[in-house]
């Protein structure tokens, strides 16, 4: 008899947990699309002719690319770099996200012990 009122009194939670275990997973899944739309990698800085050209390289598998981006100081240069920091940004957020998540899973297995 007490575990079911112990339940009925735990009801609120779960639905709170519920809820916002579905607003993690719609966030997490902002984050992960925001991610996908920013380019991966890191920009790198080559010297040429006592000239400093940037280059956009990341890495698909085993294979380095390699993507031109004019020189070191240029608009594209610096565009690419606030991008590439968005996107680690976006990937620290999204961990933390899954952290949060898998708490709220964890309660909601131990809740459901009691029902």
């Amino acid at each position: 008899m007490q575990a079911i009122l112990l339940f009925l009194c735990m009801e609120p939670v779960v639905q709170a947990l519920l809820y916002e275990e579905k607003l993690l997973q719609n966030r997490l899944q902002r984050l992960e699309n925001e991610c996908a739309s920013r380019p991966k990698g890191s920009i790198v800085i080559k010297q040429r002719y006592n000239m400093m050209y940037a280059y956009l390289q990341w890495r698909e598998g085993s294979k380095v690319y390699s993507r031109y981006l004019g020189k070191a100081d240029s608009w594209q240069c610096r565009s690419m770099q606030a991008k590439i920091i968005e996107r680690q940004k976006y990937i620290a957020e999204a961990k933390e996200t899954r952290k949060k998540l898998e708490k709220i899973k964890h309660l909601l297995s131990e809740v459901s012990k009691f029902g």
